[in-house]
């Protein structure tokens, strides 16, 4: 899918999935903003692999959790290339098998600062910046289809995005821009998954519930992500996009 001439965005972007999107959508031709929060040489090597694709690329440090930083991100990305196309917001934190009753009120802060309040302020900037006939995506979580024991707390801290993203979704429709949540489930290689051998006892029983067999890879959820970034997902709006292989049906 051809996006040259798109300018992309996309937070957390250093690692995982979020540097599996961007590096998709750099190879595709959209010049992308690589945000990252500590790791500015994960960052950099992002950077220099988007480059190396002939995509024009940046990093930027700035934590999602900070409506501030969040305001000099796009500020940013609109200096440097005059216009956003796309927005990501992938930045998110997992902390799971927790029961309910053992989440503490410091545990509750943190899942809710990072992966409800940053996207929701991310989806604004997003609404205001965004050219008409843009795209935004929200990265949220299986968890929020497919209730478990011990996925409470993350599960509803990545719940209220995908409300947003449907809400937002009519506000931007006159302009042509598209909000979609992108939903997969655990992904082998990301996550509390980073560098997790394949003969895991957690990973495997989580691989042998997926009806097709495997867990997604972050090659996987940039497949749908660019999909989403495309001119040809320009009819569908304000959908989860569920992509667990199966699991929670």
């Amino acid at each position: 899918m051809d996006l040259k001439n798109k300018v992309a965005l996309v937070t957390g972007s250093s690692r995982g999935l979020g540097r599996a999107i961007a590096l998709r959508l750099a190879a595709r031709g959209a010049d992308v903003v690589v945000n990252y929060v500590s790791d500015k040489g994960a960052a950099d090597e992002v950077v220099a692999a988007a480059t190396a694709s002939g995509a024009k690329a940046i990093g930027v440090q700035a934590d999602v959790s900070k409506v501030d930083d969040i305001d000099r991100l796009f500020r940013t990305a609109l200096d440097a290339f005059g216009k956003i196309d796309i927005v990501v917001a992938n930045a998110g934190i997992e902390k799971v098998n927790i029961p309910v009753v053992d989440v503490t009120e410091d545990d509750y802060d943190l899942l809710f600062r990072i992966n409800t309040k940053g996207p929701f302020f991310v989806l604004q900037a997003a609404a205001r910046h965004v050219a008409d006939g843009g795209r935004i995506i929200n990265v949220s979580s299986s968890s929020t289809a497919r209730p478990q024991p011990g996925l409470g707390l993350y599960g509803t801290s990545k719940y209220a995005p995908n409300y947003v993203v449907r809400v937002l979704a009519q506000e931007v429709a006159h302009r042509q821009i598209t909000v979609n949540s992108l939903v997969p489930g655990p992904i082998d290689g990301a996550g509390i998954f980073t560098g997790v051998a394949a003969d895991d006892p957690y990973k495997k029983m989580l691989a042998d519930s997926v009806p097709l067999g495997r867990l997604a890879t972050p090659a996987d959820v940039a497949d749908v992500a660019e999909f989403l970034a495309s001119e040809s997902s320009f009819f569908i709006t304000g959908e989860d996009i569920v992509m667990n292989g199966g699991s929670s049906n």
